[in-house]
Order: C-alpha cells, then structure tokens, then sequence
C-alpha cells in the first residue's frame, strides 16, 4: 500500500510538472520565460535579444531593460569581474532592482553566454526582505543541482554568503543560525523535478529568539543502495550533485542524521559566529526518504517549483524517532570546537557512514550504540554527574592537547551487563595499553526529557555547580599529598575558564591526574612491606604483630597489608561511585609517604 501512495505521489508531482510544461509561453509570468529552461534543464543567454549588447559591454558597464513592457526598468544587464549578469527584479515595480529581496540573478561566467550559475531571493511572504534564496548550479549551461534556503523572521539574503555568486563554504560569513533551514536538491532533467540529496535539509532552531541556534538538526540523504557499495559517505561526495542523472525520489533514503543541542545557561555568551552545542547524537539507518510535508511548492520559484525537504515546522521529531540501527553520541567536554553544524561524529573507532569531515577528536566524549534503536533518549548517572546516551555499550574520551601538547589520559566505559548503561571505567594515561585504574559501578540512571531548556536549568543549575565543588574539595586534600605538573596546568585552565562547563572539565582531569598519584603512592608504600615476598617466620607465622625482614613475615603482616589493599579498593570504589564525601575522609587517613594510617570498613 505504501509502495501504491508513493507512486501515486510521484505520478501527481509529473504530471503537475508537465502542465506546467505544456502551458503556452503568454500564460506564465514573464519573469519565468526569461529564465525558461529546455525540458533537460539546459539554460543560455545566446538566444536573447540583448545578448549582442551585453557581449560589447565593458568592465562595470550596464543597460536597462523593461522585460514586462509596463515602460519601466526592471532588469540590469551587467559585466562584473569578467561575466555577464542579468539581475531581474520579480516584481516588476522595485524601486532598487538589485534589492535582493526579490530579485533573480542570472550569471554566464566570462560572458560565454552558457549560464552557471542562478541567484534568486524571494519574499514570499511579502514583508520587504527575502524569506527564501536559491542558489541554482550549472554545468556546460545544464542545470545538475541547487541549494535553498528559508529564514523564518530574519533575512534570508543573509544565509548564505557568497564568492562568485556561490555559497562561499564554511567560515566566510554565511548566517547558519536563528531559525532558518538550508538544503540541497539534485535536478532530475529525466523528470524535471528535484530530488533530495545530500545535506536536506540543515534546520536550525532559535527557542528563545536571541539570534543563536539552540538545536541544530542535519539530514544526509543518499542513495539506499550506497549503504552496501563503496563510497559509504556518498552524502559528502560532490561528485554525485554534478552528475547529469539524478537517482529516482524511491532510491534515496535518510541515511544519517545528527542533532545536536545547546544547553548553555541564558542569556548565551557566545559569539554569533561561533555558535556552540554542547552534544550531539548522530544515527544511522536505512529509512526511505518519506516524511510528512516534504514536497515544498513555490509559485515564486522557477521551475521546477516544488523542492523535497523535512519541513523545519516539524521541528526535530524526525530524528528523536528516527529507527537508528546505530547511533554515536558526542559531547563537547571542553568547549573547544565552536561550529555551526552542531557536534560531528569522527571517523576513529566505530565508523558510521554519511557522517561528514571530522572536527574534533581531543576532549571530546564519545558513546556508542551498535543496537538498532527507535528512540533517542538520554540519563543522568550521579556516579559522574554526567548525562549518557541510553543504550550505548561502549564509549571514550581523549584528555589532551588542552594544556600541552601531549595526551594526558585516555577514559574508556564500558556496558558489562549489555543493559545500554555504562557501568565499567577503564583509565590510561597518555599512550599506555595497560589501565592504571579499573573500576566497576552503579550508574543510578535517571532519564531525562530531551528538552533543551529544561536540560539548560539541570545542567547549570545542578550539575555543574555540584561537580565543580566535588572536584574542588577532593583536589585539595590530595594536593596535601601529592603534587603533580600536568594536574597544576589543568588546575590553571579551570581559573582561566570562561564557562562553568570548561572550568569542570578541567577540574574532571586535574582531579584524576591527582587521584592516580595518590594511588601510585599507596602501592609503592605498599610494596616496600615484608610481605608477601618473604619467607614466612616459622616461628612466629601466627603472632598478630608486624615481623621484621630478617626473620619473614608474620600473620601481623598479612594483616596490615590486606587492610592496606581493602583500603585502596574501598577507596576507589567510593571515587568511582562519585561518593566523593567518602574518598575525603578516607585520604585523611593516608600519610605523606602513602601508609594507611588505621582503616576499619
């Protein structure tokens, strides 16, 4: 039955397209025939009347035409920087032509008379300033694909900035924030219609209206098909957007998807063009592309009118249900990646396809889950006052090149029950394969509503604050006992640190360099004791007090030394618990050269 209505769809959407096709020249808009492809998208200036003039202009030179024959300008043709531009203002009654607010751009680049490339804003909703730009790409004069973009209240001439009259790539400006939409369609000449492909969409939310983005949802759409052949990132792949075939709408699925949340505490600190999200879940999956809404028809677009995107009105549903067979969570421990399209995955370790370039790979927190799962969901585990991905069996962080450039400390969690709560912690420094620390523990899990401003109030209300405090209060009993180079840069950072989340994290490592010291000392202390390397003082094997190295061990060292090893275990499984009360008290206990001094559990 799904099969009948997606055909059925199709067959509708063709058939609108060939009216619009079979409709005779005088009863479309005038502004449509002077941008009136061929019925396989090919597009050219040589045919125009004014082509000869524009061909004789020079560097800065321009005319005017009146196109709609109402005895006004309404179009500039121009040469810039070598080509020939025509800019048509769609309204026919601009008092500025060239307003960008509904105005179409159409560039031959070096005046070759093939167009390359096509600009449109359009207002839409008629309030003075573009709601929607287009930015259409040519190849020999043949339409092969074009990005969209909405703005939902700001000005959508802003979206995407521009180099040659094409998006210009990351960091030149683009306003990829507020509540806007961006994506990419691949024009089928076969059909005359747009197909999803590629990033369709890239949506961002604005809750609170400041101009940021708080939640920022990225779609991958590709070739079902792909996910078993050999370019498993063919999303990214701009080859496939400039071939002059498009791959039929009931091929392509939504292979990848990542969204990604602010949670900062309001109002937000940082810079417009460094916008920040705090985590990210990025899933994979097999999903057809077919949601509710999707075909987005225009009467202001050139046709094709009608484009294929998750409308932006959904907000982030799609991905929250999305049946994910796997998924990586990611969170930005250290605040050090700042870029518009959320948290990325990276390619280490576990490879989930369509995911985009890797960003980030130090201080970041990553979890995984290789089980297909229908819901995203989150817990709070107060064992590490952080919050987790359900459902991930394993998952790890690289501490380093923060305050040097080495690698610090490396955690790995892990799921020893498979239940999809991390319960296990493995702790290494620098390049080390074996663990200097191993502890096991109750997560306490608690779910928690993926609600970002409900998270933003626990988060830094709660969280934060109480981990800070932990992390301070253990960090100065251990700095009573041990001292460590690599703890004190950590320490510093956290002084220097313009957000609670960072000043955290770098108390979290500080902290555990510090911990693993103490940990060193104790067991150091501990193998200077007789036992259990010596010979057993036969004589005395069963006196309750310590023997001396001369004449073995007695049953007073054996004493001594598992209260010793008791010690160290209770005391890590508190720290590890987060029962950092507890692991105070127990330090107290410890003297400078790492003996216990009396310990009963």
């Amino acid at each position: 039955m799904r099969k009948l209505v997606l055909i059925y769809g199709l067959l509708l959407l063709a058939s609108a397209s060939a009216c619009a096709w079979s409709q005779p020249a005088s009863a479309r808009p005038w502004w449509q025939r002077e941008t009136e492809m061929s019925r396989e998208g090919h597009l050219t200036l040589l045919e125009k009347s004014w082509w000869p003039r524009a061909q004789a202009l020079k560097e800065g030179e321009k005319f005017e035409l009146d196109l709609n024959g109402d005895g006004k300008s309404d179009t500039i043709i121009t040469r810039m920087d070598g080509d020939i531009v025509e800019a048509i203002d769609d309204t026919g009654h601009a008092a500025n032509i060239w307003n960008q607010v509904s105005t179409t751009y159409v560039i031959s680049y070096n005046g070759s008379g093939l167009v390359d490339r096509m600009v449109s804003y359009i207002d839409t909703q008629h309030t003075g300033k573009a709601s929607e730009v287009e930015l259409r790409y040519f190849r020999d004069g043949y339409l092969r694909y074009a990005w969209f973009a909405n703005s939902f209240g700001g000005d959508a001439a802003k979206i995407f900035a521009l180099k040659h009259w094409q998006y210009a790539g990351n960091d030149h400006g683009s306003e990829f924030r507020g509540n806007a939409q961006i994506y990419l369609n691949k024009y089928d000449p076969a059909t005359n219609l747009w197909q999803p492909l590629s990033e369709c969409p890239f949506s961002f939310w604005d809750l609170d209206n400041d101009g940021r983005t708080d939640v920022t949802l990225r779609v991958s759409a590709a070739p079902l098909n792909s996910l078993h052949g050999p370019d498993t990132d063919y999303a990214n792949n701009y080859d496939y957007m400039w071939a002059k075939e498009a791959i039929p709408a009931k091929k392509i699925g939504a292979l990848n998807m990542r969204l990604s949340f602010n949670i900062d505490p309001h109002p937000r600190a940082d810079p417009l063009d460094q916008p920040h999200s705090n985590f990210s879940f990025t899933m994979v999956g097999n999903q057809p592309y077919q949601y509710p809404g999707m075909r987005d028809a225009n009467p202001l677009r050139r046709a094709p009118q009608t484009t294929i995107h998750i409308p932006w009105s959904q907000r982030w549903g799609a991905a929250i249900s999305d049946p994910a067979t796997a998924i990586g969570f990611s969170w930005d421990e250290a605040r050090t990646n700042f870029r518009w399209e959320g948290q990325f995955w990276v390619y280490e370790r576990e490879y989930l396809s369509n995911t985009g370039s890797p960003t980030q790979r130090w201080n970041m927190r990553r979890e995984y889950s290789a089980k297909p799962s229908p819901q995203r969901q989150i817990y709070f585990s107060p064992a590490d006052q952080r919050l987790h991905l359900k459902g991930a069996q394993e998952g790890w962080m690289e501490a380093g090149h923060l305050v040097s450039d080495d690698k610090d400390l490396e955690f790995r969690w892990w799921s020893s029950k498979g239940d999809g709560y991390l319960d296990t912690v493995e702790v290494y420094r620098g390049n080390a394969v074996d663990p200097s620390r191993v502890a096991h523990f109750d997560p306490h899990p608690a779910t928690e509503p993926l609600d970002p401003i409900a998270l933003s109030k626990l988060y830094n209300g709660t969280i934060l604050p109480r981990a800070i405090h932990d992390d301070q209060s253990v960090i100065g009993t251990l700095q009573r006992l041990v001292a460590d180079g690599t703890a004190a840069k950590y320490e510093k950072a956290a002084d220097e640190a313009t957000s609670q989340e960072r000043k955290r994290y770098c108390l979290d490592i500080a902290r555990e360099l510090l911990y693993l010291h103490i940990r060193d000392l104790v067991t150091r202390a501990q193998a200077k004791d007789l036992y259990p390397a010596a010979a057993v003082d036969q004589k005395r094997f069963r006196d309750p007090a310590p023997g001396t190295k001369s004449s073995g061990y007695t049953l007073g060292d054996t004493l001594e030394f598992w209260n010793e090893a008791r010690f160290l275990h209770d005391m890590d499984a508190a720290y590890a618990q987060g029962q950092f009360d507890v692991v105070v008290k127990m330090l107290s206990q410890i003297t400078i050269d790492g003996k216990v001094n009396s310990y009963a559990r």
